[in-house]
């Protein structure tokens, strides 16, 4: 499993990104992830403000990732993704300041801060891909993806797992009670001090060239359309089931099952956990059958990791179902990032992914947005059968571009790398 990892040869650049893709991981997909959710619980909003809460931070995503791409290719990769980074490092920090605001803005200052937080996870995330690009060659190129998938997840785990047990921590040594937002704000604290220490690997990264004017006008190449339209479905329908786990399965287990937050912690860094393993088969199984299959394979395991959660009302439940969804979602990402930057000429690279991007975060808004409502209303079992049959949709949009690839993609377009 480990062998094409080992015989790839990375370049310095593509080595400093993927530390700082780890080192943030910790802080924003583990840390800032779990205690943000129990923070803005043990403030006293219920489920329809944390719906709207998350769908803020999906829609200022959505709303950026286009000009993250235009300012990627405007100012260079480096810098858009430093910026980014320093952006989420302050979003973090302030998003506990609410507690000490005057009441009226206690319902508008969570939401500010997830559209700074998202603005700046934008900026880093969406330039990631084509800094990667950039900086690893054909032939280690999905090794070097699923290694920053894997560090993603080895980020995602460990922040997890101390997010988990930071709040019993400062419980510890304080006497703060689990039942107030106190622990919560410390650990939140914690998160963006953590995220300072991404920057430093970016400040190693030499910048890539831009694409100039000129440049991109002697590339006579038409913008897939077909494709990327294409492709935007079957990424909004195969997010479904991970944006509705992200969003609610810890507000689950608070409110529902009544864990505690370590234990929520564990279970939580279970996925995680194999979301950290999980890309590592993805080189050898795309060498063997091809991306447009595993898109295809990893979808159809999504929908089949519902079903724990739809028909099963107990926190191992929970965790086989989370732990499933999760790590296919990070074998599906890496595959799909190479999947569509080796079919997109490098004069649209930005653009398509912002586009991607923002069908992303459509798919995590409108699970905030509506799923709130519906968990509220219909219980949590209704709200994961529907993403079931919603991520199934996922499945036959992926049969549908590999019907067709020939007929909308007749010749893969690629960079000259």
């Amino acid at each position: 499993m480990f062998k094409q990892f080992s015989n790839a040869q990375f370049s310095r650049d593509a080595q400093w990104i993927t530390t700082a893709t780890g080192v943030l991981a910790i802080s924003f997909l583990g840390l800032q992830s779990l205690l943000k959710v129990l923070y803005v619980l043990r403030l006293g909003y219920g489920l329809e403000y944390l719906g709207i809460f998350s769908a803020t931070g999906a829609i200022a995503y959505m709303a950026m990732s286009l000009p993250s791409g235009a300012a990627g290719s405007y100012f260079g990769t480096r810098r858009a993704m430093f910026a980014g980074g320093v952006i989420t490092m302050i979003s973090i920090a302030i998003t506990p300041l609410v507690e000490y605001l005057p009441t009226g803005l206690g319902l508008i200052w969570p939401l500010a801060a997830q559209v700074l937080l998202s603005s700046g996870w934008a900026l880093f995330n969406v330039n990631l891909v084509p800094a990667l690009m950039a900086t690893t060659t054909p032939q280690n190129r999905s090794s070097a993806y699923a290694l920053n998938s894997v560090l993603r997840g080895f980020g995602g785990f460990v922040g997890t797992l101390a997010g988990g047990l930071l709040p019993s921590l400062f419980v510890y040594l304080w006497g703060y009670n689990l039942a107030t937002p106190a622990p919560y704000r410390l650990g939140l604290w914690v998160a963006a001090g953590l995220a300072l220490f991404a920057l430093i690997p970016l400040l190693l990264v030499e910048e890539t060239p831009r694409l100039t004017t000129a440049t991109q006008s002697q590339a006579n190449v038409a913008f897939p359309v077909w494709f990327i339209g294409l492709l935007i479905f079957h990424v909004y329908f195969a997010q479904i089931g991970i944006a509705v786990c992200q969003t609610f399965c810890n507000a689950y287990m608070d409110t529902d099952l009544h864990l505690s937050p370590a234990v929520i912690g564990v279970i939580t860094g279970a996925g995680q956990f194999a979301a950290m393993l999980a890309p590592l088969l993805a080189p050898r199984l795309t060498a063997r059958y091809g991306n447009a299959w595993l898109l295809t394979m990893t979808t159809v395991g999504s929908v089949i990791s519902l079903l724990p959660l739809v028909f099963v009302g107990h926190w191992l439940s929970v965790g086989i179902g989370g732990l499933g969804i999760t790590a296919l979602n990070a074998m599906w990402m890496p595959v799909l990032q190479v999947y569509q930057m080796e079919l997109v000429h490098a004069r649209w690279r930005s653009l398509a992914y912002g586009i991607i991007s923002m069908a992303m975060s459509c798919t995590f808004a409108s699970a905030g947005f509506f799923g709130g409502h519906i968990a509220a209303r219909w219980g949590y079992q209704n709200l994961f059968l529907l993403s079931l049959g919603l991520c199934g949709l996922g499945v036959l949009m992926m049969w549908i571009i590999n019907r067709w690839n020939q007929v909308l993609v007749k010749t893969p377009v690629l960079s000259g790398d």
